[in-house]
């Protein structure tokens, strides 16, 4: 039983990142209608930006604040350059371009930065602290990202449910043309979203940088988790991706636990498929029509 708490444990903070990357999925899917597969690409770019900066100035909190910015400009210039030429063409397309701004992104961090495996310093201690006599899997930088992620989420869901902003990108993405006949700006909504998207992931990229390894393809494995979340939540559901983001990090301690941590892609895949199976739409998913 002690076991099971502490894997629980273990993968809240992991959860908690997957949580932020398929937000990031969600709000891609959100204003444009597919999925950024380049999302990981963008986060690990930004999370080398951050890495820059902390090793320069030793300044974690400047590192995550250059990091967003950097995200939210690189989501601008890929949608500019690369999502908007295609997105009318053809949606295969537009997938395929997202592949190649993974490739391009990757290979250009590996001219920069090189492609050893870096480490990155957290803001506080990693270690398991201690109550009741005994070292729990849980540590100050756990608890930080708990409240990063917590904060983000709200200030998100404030965003879209209070603000003129977040009515404006929801209208643009349930139903373009009625939005634009009333006065939205659907293509800046578009550009907001792929914008707000690449700032979330370069948080998500920080934060699990210091629990494992920085290289430009270390966040491939993450793309797999958070695509699983964002399915399963349901494209459209803000909530759907932050539950399941939590709910896939749980699982996959779980089974690294007791099993082998190289079967949790392969549990991630298969309740993937089971989901697409039996609610292919997401358990979050809403498509019932709306009256305005």
């Amino acid at each position: 039983m002690t076991n099971f708490i502490d894997f629980l444990l273990g993968g809240f903070s992991s959860g908690a990142v997957i949580a932020l990357m398929a937000l990031a999925l969600v709000m891609v899917w959100r204003s444009t209608r597919m999925v950024n597969f380049a999302q990981v690409g963008q986060a690990m770019f930004t999370t080398y930006i951050a890495l820059t900066v902390q090793q320069s100035t030793g300044n974690w909190l400047l590192a995550l604040a250059v990091a967003m910015v950097a995200g939210l400009i690189l989501g601008i210039v890929v949608f500019f350059l690369v999502i908007r030429p295609v997105k009318n063409s053809d949606t295969t397309g537009a997938i395929i371009a997202t592949f190649g701004v993974l490739i391009a992104l990757q290979a250009g961090a590996g001219m920069i930065w090189g492609g050893d495996p870096e480490g990155f310093i957290p803001p506080v201690s990693n270690a398991g602290l201690e109550f009741a006599g005994r070292i729990w899997p849980v540590s100050l930088y756990d608890i930080l990202v708990w409240v990063v992620t917590a904060a983000l989420v709200i200030g998100l869901t404030l965003l879209f449910t209070k603000t003129s902003l977040g009515l404006s990108m929801r209208a643009s993405a349930f139903n373009p043309e009625v939005a634009r006949l009333s006065g939205v700006r659907v293509n800046r909504m578009l550009i907001t979203g792929w914008a707000i998207a690449g700032a979330t992931g370069a948080v998500g990229g920080v934060l699990i940088a210091p629990v494992s390894t920085i290289s430009p393809n270390s966040f491939d494995i993450l793309l797999v988790f958070a695509f699983t979340a964002a399915v399963i939540g349901g494209l459209d559901s803000l909530i759907g991706a932050v539950t399941f983001g939590i709910g896939t990090g749980l699982v996959i301690s779980l089974v690294s636990g007791y099993t082998d941590a190289s079967n949790a892609p392969v549990v991630a895949l298969a309740l993937l498929a089971l989901n697409l199976l039996l609610k292919p739409d997401g358990v979050f998913s809403h498509h019932g029509s709306r009256s305005v």
